[in-house]
């Protein structure tokens, strides 16, 4: 399965039965750290006891930083500036590869990011400020050494700076660009690449898609999902690009760079204006509208098997079952909500400082809380341990008390 974090919310997040267990070894020397007195951040008394408190013991940290990260079959995939690399929870960092294109000297990691069995592929945005024109780029790496098999420039025109998504149907991997400013000037491209040599196999026109923003891409059934800012959600055939089918009611938020949306299982779980809607893309999909609590929505939604979690820019937090959509409980953090991750047992919350903050999953129980450095970038869970990002990576194994 694959697992994200604060963005790129594509595939299911990695969840456990018990994430509970002591740290593997690694290369850095323990670091516990103590946690709080156990509340309940909805007020309401858990109807099974306190939970157990936690604390994070430091495994090992590494020089690449984070912007995005993605887990897929205990791996942990991640872009940064100028940089790629895959690392694993007991033993740290297994390649990093460089990610400039062109002569392009600082890139920004983008949430954009498709795996297949071999291979996988990173988006990039060219840092040059606002009058820069040159395209977004994606490098495709083989997964087991790390090297780069090839890349693909969008064009430098000014209007494809921003890499927008990346998905894979099958051997395809599909890309998509737009940039900002004005939304009447967005000329949005979506591009066909074969996965094992980067050729260009289809790109959209402009009678395609809307003149709008691409908000997120995904896939499923074999079909590919592209949710524009306005016109809703338009489905493309992955073998030419054609469009196949729009739902002009769907719509799916962008924040921070990243698309608020996420399909799982046969379900978009989208964030709109009025709250978290389920949308359904497969047969026996959920279908409901719920509200997403105070403020706009700076992380999530954050999917796994029951649980469907945002949080916002005036830091709370909202838990919500997949199924139905019912919300089961809130929490609050101070600052605004930068990361969600889940794991088997725990709601794991970092705000856009340095802040941490693990919750039961089952009623809101606040289990730790701690400065650990995350500064705004991405978060996971893998089996026993949290991976932060920030300008370094940490790994921190969970210890219950």
């Amino acid at each position: 399965m694959l697992g994200v974090g604060i963005g790129g919310l594509t595939g299911c997040l990695r969840l456990t039965n018990d994430d509970s267990a002591g740290a593997s070894e690694g290369s850095s020397p323990t670091d516990e750290e103590s946690t709080e007195t156990t509340e309940t951040q909805s007020g309401q008394p858990s109807n099974d006891g306190p939970a157990s408190e936690v604390t994070l013991s430091e495994q090992w940290n590494a020089e690449p930083g984070i912007d995005f990260v993605w887990t897929d079959g205990g791996a942990i995939y991640f872009n940064d500036f100028n940089g790629a690399a895959e690392a694993r929870h007991g033993s740290g960092i297994q390649w990093h590869n460089d990610a400039t294109y062109e002569g392009f000297e600082n890139n920004l990691g983008a949430n954009a990011f498709a795996i297949g069995e071999r291979h996988l592929t990173f988006g990039y945005t060219a840092d040059v400020g606002e009058d820069g024109t040159q395209g977004s780029h994606f490098h495709t790496y083989d997964t087991v050494t790390g090297e780069e098999i090839w890349a693909f420039g969008a064009p430098s025109d000014g209007k494809h700076k921003a890499a927008a998504g990346a998905t894979r149907v099958d051997d395809i991997v599909i890309i998509a660009t737009d940039s900002w400013g004005a939304e009447r000037d967005q000329e949005p491209l979506v591009v066909g690449l074969e996965a094992t040599s980067g050729d260009v196999l289809w790109q959209t026109d402009k009678s395609t898609l809307p003149t709008s923003f691409i908000n997120y891409i995904d896939s499923y059934g074999g079909e590919v999902y592209v949710a524009m800012l306005s016109g809703g959600v338009q489905v493309l055939d992955p073998a030419d690009g054609s469009l196949t089918e729009v739902h002009e009611t769907w719509s799916v938020t962008r924040s921070w760079g990243t698309g608020r949306g996420q399909i799982h299982g046969n379900a978009l779980f989208a964030v709109s204006r009025d709250g978290v809607r389920a949308h359904q893309v497969g047969d026996g999909g959920r279908e409901w509208s719920k509200g997403t609590g105070d403020g706009n929505v700076s992380a999530g939604p954050t999917v796994d098997n029951s649980l469907v979690v945002v949080g916002t820019d005036s830091g709370s937090i909202r838990a919500l079952d997949r199924s139905t959509g019912d919300r089961l409980w809130d929490a609050a953090i101070d600052g605004t909500v930068g990361a969600i991750a889940t794991s088997g047992l725990r709601v794991w919350v970092a705000d856009r400082e340095t802040g941490i903050t693990a919750y039961d999953r089952t009623d809101g129980t606040l289990l730790h809380r701690s400065t650990k450095p995350v500064n705004g970038s991405d978060i996971t869970v893998v089996d026993d341990t949290v991976i932060l990002g920030g300008d370094q990576v940490h790994a921190y194994a969970i210890r219950e008390e």
